[in-house]
């Protein structure tokens, strides 16, 4: 297993600057990391692609970038050439073969309109869509439990969609946002899980909100890996036996700018098991 970052986890300002590839990358290699998940911010801009490409090759990076539409909105009417386009113009001149997305109703699952079972229909008939023009091209588009659906949910959409080019990718901790044990999102989408979001999060009990009114019942926090509740050697041990691509699976980290080293640190040791079958990291 290789393990990278997210764009936004190696940014330490949200400035235009800030989140550059220049800036990016150059962080990523500093870390040592092998992937970078990034934003694709600026692709239809002109000799965009060689630019990235020339920091790619300088810091032997490779890249998963991300795509999205409307997808609940589009259904079965999901418009296509986009996606083609951004595929041939943005991907493949970086040899790019995975793609992230999400849905577009961020907290999806909690919405009455449109009814949940409405929105995964759809979702999975506009990703039913975009499947053939992912197989053509040979790349992989791998949709996340973003705080929206649980794991089971997606899986059963992406049953429904039946293509090896489109599957998921898992947040490790997401399905609390959707009152889910991220072991049983993992277990549920293991099978599917072409890309990941490797995070970690504090569950607090809240029963006053912290003095503000209405109280709630629980608060969710950000942390360095390791020091909140999810399980990640547990989850990584089940990926690296149940995801279609086993060991070649990436571990793309997903924490706050202010603790990525620590977070990388824990990753090598905790996941060591899988790490040290890559020579650059076995090396460290």
């Amino acid at each position: 297993m290789k393990l990278g970052a997210m764009g936004t986890s190696l940014a330490s300002e949200r400035t235009p600057e800030g989140m550059s590839p220049e800036t990016i990358l150059a962080a990523a290699h500093e870390l040592g990391l092998q992937v970078v998940s990034m934003r694709s911010t600026g692709w239809e801009e002109p000799g965009w692609a060689d630019r990235v490409r020339r920091l790619m090759e300088r810091y032997e990076l490779e890249l998963e970038l991300g795509f999205g539409d409307n997808y609940i909105a589009n259904g079965a009417d999901q418009p296509t050439q986009a996606f083609a386009t951004f595929v041939e113009k943005a991907c493949k001149p970086l040899g790019v073969t995975m793609i992230g997305t999400t849905s577009p109703l961020h907290g999806g699952r909690w919405l009455k309109e449109p009814p949940l079972p409405e929105q995964l229909d759809r979702l999975g008939a506009a990703l039913s869509r975009l499947a053939p023009v992912a197989e053509d091209a040979g790349v992989k588009l791998a949709i996340e439990n973003h705080a929206d659906y649980r794991g089971y949910e997606l899986a059963q959409v992406l049953e429904r969609v039946g293509s090896p080019a489109v599957g998921a990718r898992l947040d490790t901790a997401n399905p609390y946002a959707v009152i889910e044990e991220p072991w049983a999102a993992a277990e549920a989408l293991a099978p599917y899980t072409l890309s990941t979001h490797i995070k970690d999060m504090i569950v607090e009990a809240e029963p006053g909100n912290r003095g503000l009114t209405p109280g709630g019942l629980l608060g969710l926090r950000h942390c360095v890996l390791g020091q909140g509740h999810v399980d990640l050697p547990a989850i990584v041990d089940l990926l690296a036996q149940r995801s279609p691509l086993g060991e070649d699976l990436w571990l793309v980290l997903e924490v706050g700018n202010s603790t990525i080293a620590e977070s990388v640190a824990y990753a090598r040791e905790a996941f060591a098991a899988h790490l040290s079958k890559t020579p650059a990291l076995a090396a460290r």
